[in-house]
């Protein structure tokens, strides 16, 4: 039993030092989705129904385009935005915003929900919060590659270092966000089909 607390210990501990640079992000993340609860249950009255609803797919392979694009433009954009911001040696600030930002958005959405009692807590439990948490985790880890990218790049000019390297890693860079891009279209892609499923 002491072995196994030990081991088990250790592997928390492992875990830790190995993802370390993504918790700042998901405590930003969590305290914009609060931020977000309380925006909205202090003014509900005031918010468009459009800012926070999801929007049933459509008929017809035109209607899960839409529904598709609709599911990844957010996510798709401030990928975009956290891109440009890695290559820029003053964007760490800016990149701190980002999984903020997501958060609000995810807190306003999930606060409309629960306002409709049941009904509404089905929906977050099935689309809102799986969908939220899988995009805020592709975010979370692009947030985590463009600070350090931004941040090498900060500590190159403080230096007046020269560019070596420079080309390999802005490669590598590239291809981990070609990789989160990936990975957001498939999240959106499960989360037309949730809708589907749960809206409709």
């Amino acid at each position: 039993m002491k072995r196994t607390t030990i081991r088990t210990r250790r592997e928390v501990q492992h875990f830790v030092a190995d993802n370390r640079r993504l918790f700042p992000f998901v405590i930003l993340f969590l305290v914009g989705v609060a931020v977000g609860v309380g925006a909205y249950l202090t003014a509900a009255d005031q918010l468009p129904a459009a800012l926070t609803a999801l929007s049933p797919v459509g008929e017809g392979a035109l209607g899960w385009l839409r529904g598709w694009g609709e599911a990844c433009f957010s996510t798709v954009v401030l990928l975009g935005v956290l891109f440009l911001l890695g290559l820029w040696a003053c964007g760490i600030p800016f990149i701190l915003l980002v999984p903020l930002f997501h958060g609000v958005g995810l807190g306003l959405t999930e606060a409309s929900y629960y306002r409709m009692g049941m009904s509404g807590v089905a929906v977050v439990a099935t689309v809102v919060m799986p969908i939220g948490l899988l995009s805020g985790g592709v975010l979370i880890a692009a947030c985590a590659e463009s600070v350090q990218l931004s941040a090498s790049l900060s500590r190159r000019l403080l230096s007046h270092g020269e560019g070596e390297g420079l080309y390999g890693r802005f490669r590598l860079y590239s291809l981990r966000f070609l990789l989160f891009l990936g990975v957001a279209m498939v999240v959106a892609l499960i989360e037309v089909l949730l809708r589907r499923l749960v809206l409709s």
